[in-house]
Parts: structure tokens; C-alpha cells; sequence
């Protein structure tokens, strides 16, 4: 009886916690459930959102398609970027064009041998929306026939396409092209100017030959020209094509003598040579403009021709200078004398030097220095050259250099043909004036004028102060090599 009234009372408490349990687990039942019933709508709004954005999408690519193949004239059709904005996502529309040739060519501005035939455009949208950063995009394109003029059997037509330093689309350039012969005609219009891909083209032309200059303010072309000109022949039933490299000057302003202290003295007539591949320009000012290019030019202080080699110092051979050897060591002191005969003197051998390994003489590459990379920028380029200290004698106030190597010397200096003179006007005898030269020999002589034949020699030390230079003086000739020894 007693046992019966024990469970009795604590079965209660048992029913009660079972209970807590059964609920507990029905709740974590519940919420799985909810988790993945959640998940899936929110996955099923996703999916409808992403199909109602490349929906959105199609539209506004077939509107653009639409509007293309409705344009009159598919010469204003050309590269185009915009946004718009539909049920609150940004989409980005970029169209594209490129003409297509009737030989099957597909080239820039529809160069080609054949006439133009068609002009493709690609409208591409894309946009980011939902849970992933990946841009999601829509493509459609079309071809497009221009008018029937355009492919006459009889006439001809003539594509520009005018190109960036960086090979992008010379925008607004304006286009004349004239007639020379062989059947050639005056267009009845010359040519728009450039589009936004770089091309203009002259339609209906008669078969012949023609020039084709263009133009445009503030822009030059590799060789300098500022209205540059190129032929182009037609055929009938064909396609005359001609490209131009065209854009704005990188400006560079020359500062001699950079390794120099500052006052130094330079040439009455100065100049640089700047060099690209195997252009070469001489510059006979300070400030130049050159077309850039994106590994720049090679630039010289002096005049640098296929004769005249030694004004740059990646034109010096590697020179090999002994180094000073190590002095032998004192003998050592003879003993006192000891009182008896005299012993017979055993000779002391003479302590050889130890030998002392050679040291390169070589050209800092960054003596030959990198300038003209950026179309339309300002640079400064820094020009090394020979720094030495002159002093003239009696009355003399001008120094006149010439060039003493015509050909190249073994493993030194590589010459300068023909002679070359440098003039400086200005010194005294009172005290040493610092001249800055190109590269290279020179004799040296002073004279009361300029124009007069002088004899006298002046006295010549280097500049303390100049670096990546070395001298070597022999009477009235001085060696200005850019050649030194590396610091160990």
C-alpha cells in the first residue's frame, strides 16, 4: 500500500516532464520545416526577380536593335554606352559596331579589298541583381546593309580610320581627301569628321588615286607632322583604305648636365637626340614635342647618328681597369750586432704582391633615360653628360671642342664622324669655370673671339662634385667617358 501511494505521488512530476520534451522536439519539427519552406520562397522570389530582370533586359536590347535598324543613315551608328534605370535596377547598355566587307572581312572601320557590305551591332546590357556580385548580361546583334550606293559596281568608296598613341579611336578629326590622278575625281563632300570609333568614311568615289591628309588642333602624328598625308587608291566595285597614328604630344623639357652642380657651363648651341626603335629625332631646343608612345623614347644630350656613337652611353664597350696594387709590407729591421766575426748577411726575399682582381668599367643603363609615355603630359627628362673644370690663360674667354675620334677606339671611346665642335664663350683665367659636354674625345683649345683659330691649351681637372663620369686628360685632349666603376 505504502509503494502504491509512492508512485502515485510522483507520477505527476513524470507526465509534466515528458511533456516539456514532446513539445520541445514538435518545436524543432516545426522549425525545420518553416526553415526550408522559407528558404524555398525566398529562393522561388529570387529566381522571379532575376527572370524579370532579363526580361527587363531583352526589352531594352531589342529596343536598341530597333532603333538601329530603323536609323536612315548606318554611318552614324557607332560604339555607345549608356544606363537606364526599370523597376529600380541600373542597367548598363553598351553597343558596339564593326563593318563587314562583301570578301568576309571584319576589320576596324571596315578596311578590306572588298566594299562595305554590312555593319554589325551588338547591344550588350548587363546587371547585378540578387543574392550573387556576378554581372549577369544579355547579347543580341544584327547586321545592317547601308544604301545601295555604297556598293555600286561603278564608283568606289574610301575608309579613314585615325588611331590613339594606345590604339583607341581618334574622335573629331578632320578628313580631306583630294584627287591626284589615274581616272580620280573632287567628291562632291568631304568626309565627316572621325567617329566615335576613330573612322569617316567618302562614299560614291570615282576609281583613282587620292590624298588623304588630316588634321586636328593640338594632335601630331609619329613624325612630328601635325597634318599628316597618305595616298590611297581605288577600284571599282571596291574599298580604298588608309590608318593613321594620330594624338596629342607628350611636351619634354631637356635639363642638361643633371649630374653637374648647378651653374654649369653649356655649348652655345646644344642639342638632344631622342630615339624610338629606329626613329631618331634631333631636337636643337631645350623643349620638345614628340608623339608619345607607352615605352617611351631613348634620350642623349649631343647629336647621335649611325657615325656618331660615342655621345651614348650604352654605345660604350665594357672597359676592364686594373686596381691599384697592394704595396708590399716594410722589411724588417736588421738585428743589432753581436761583438766576434762578422757573419755572412743572409738575403731577405722580397715580399711579392698579392694579386689584385680587375674592376669592370661600365655605363649606368640610367644614363640613357626613358621620357615621352603619356599624350598630352609635360615631362622633364634629366640628361647626364662630361663635367670637367677649365681655366683659359691670358686674355682667352672662349673654348673651343672638338671631336678627336672619327672611328671607334678598341674597348674605349666609339667615335663621331664627321668632326663635331662645340663652342663656350664667357670663361677667364682668373678662376676655373665647370663645362658640361656630350660624351666622348675632345681637344681642347682658347681664343680671345669666336670664329678665330685659337692655340692656346687650357688647363682641365675634373669636377669634384659630377658623378657617372671620368676623366682623363693628355695635353689638349680630354676623355669624357661615361664609363665607371660600380661601387663594391
Amino acid at each position: 500500500m505504502h509503494r502504491l501511494v509512492q508512485r502515485l505521488r510522483t507520477a505527476p512530476g513524470a507526465d509534466r516532464g515528458v511533456s516539456i520534451i514532446e513539445v520541445m522536439v514538435a518545436m524543432t519539427v516545426f522549425a525545420l520545416i518553416a526553415m526550408g519552406v522559407a528558404a524555398g520562397i525566398v529562393s522561388t522570389m529570387y529566381l522571379t526577380q532575376d527572370n524579370r530582370s532579363r526580361e527587363a533586359a531583352l526589352n531594352l536590347a531589342s529596343q536598341e536593335i530597333d532603333e538601329a535598324r530603323s536609323t536612315k543613315d548606318v554611318f552614324t551608328l557607332d560604339d555607345d554606352t549608356s544606363s537606364q534605370t526599370v523597376g529600380g535596377e541600373v542597367y548598363s547598355i553598351a553597343r558596339t559596331t564593326n563593318w563587314i566587307n562583301s570578301d568576309g572581312s571584319d576589320q576596324t572601320c571596315g578596311a578590306g579589298t572588298g566594299v562595305l557590305a554590312y555593319k554589325r551591332i551588338a547591344i550588350t546590357v548587363s546587371w547585378t541583381s540578387g543574392t550573387s556580385p556576378r554581372q549577369k548580361t544579355v547579347v543580341l546583334d544584327t547586321l545592317v546593309a547601308p544604301s545601295s550606293s555604297v556598293s555600286s559596281a561603278t564608283s568606289s568608296s574610301i575608309v579613314v580610320g585615325v588611331q590613339t598613341s594606345t590604339g583607341g579611336p581618334n574622335q573629331g578629326v578632320k578628313v580631306t581627301i583630294t584627287p591626284v590622278g589615274n581616272g580620280a575625281g573632287t567628291l562632291n563632300a568631304q568626309p565627316a569628321l572621325t567617329d566615335g570609333n576613330g573612322c569617316t568614311y567618302a562614299l560614291g568615289v570615282k576609281p583613282g588615286n587620292y590624298t588623304v591628309l588630316i588634321s586636328k588642333a593640338g594632335n601630331i602624328d609619329p613624325d612630328g607632322q601635325t597634318a599628316p598625308s597618305k595616298p590611297v587608291t581605288t577600284s571599282a566595285g571596291g574599298t580604298g583604305n588608309q590608318t593613321f597614328l594620330y594624338d596629342q604630344p607628350t611636351v619634354i623639357t631637356s635639363k642638361y648636365a643633371s649630374n653637374a652642380p648647378s651653374g654649369v657651363k653649356l655649348p652655345t648651341a646644344m642639342t638632344t637626340t631622342f630615339t624610338h626603335g629606329l626613329v631618331s629625332t634631333v631636337s636643337s631646343t631645350s623643349t620638345t614635342s614628340l608623339f608619345p608612345y607607352s615605352d617611351g623614347w631613348s634620350a642623349v644630350a649631343g647629336t647621335e647618328t649611325a657615325k656618331c656613337t660615342n655621345v651614348d652611353p650604352s654605345m660604350w664597350p665594357p672597359s676592364v681597369v686594373a686596381a691599384a696594387p697592394v704595396p708590399a709590407p716594410a722589411p724588417a729591421p736588421a738585428p743589432a750586432p753581436v761583438p766576434g766575426p762578422t757573419p755572412t748577411p743572409t738575403p731577405t726575399p722580397t715580399p711579392t704582391p698579392a694579386p689584385v682582381p680587375s674592376r669592370p668599367m661600365v655605363a649606368d643603363p640610367k644614363l640613357v633615360p626613358k621620357t615621352g609615355t603619356v599624350a598630352g603630359a609635360n615631362d622633364v627628362v634629366n640628361l647626364p653628360m662630361g663635367v670637367v673644370d677649365v681655366k683659359t690663360s691670358l686674355l682667352d674667354t672662349v673654348l673651343v671642342a672638338t671631336s678627336k675620334n672619327l672611328t671607334a677606339v678598341p674597348n674605349g671611346d666609339p667615335g663621331c664622324s664627321p668632326t663635331t665642335t662645340y663652342t663656350f664663350t664667357g670663361l677667364n683665367s682668373a678662376k676655373a669655370t665647370t663645362i658640361a659636354l656630350p660624351y666622348g674625345t675632345w681637344t681642347f683649345r682658347t681664343t680671345t673671339a669666336v670664329g678665330l683659330l685659337g692655340t692656346n691649351t687650357p688647363t682641365v681637372s675634373a669636377t669634384p662634385s659630377a658623378k657617372n663620369v671620368y676623366v682623363a686628360v693628355s695635353g689638349s685632349d680630354v676623355l669624357l667617358d661615361p664609363r665607371t666603376v660600380p661601387a663594391s
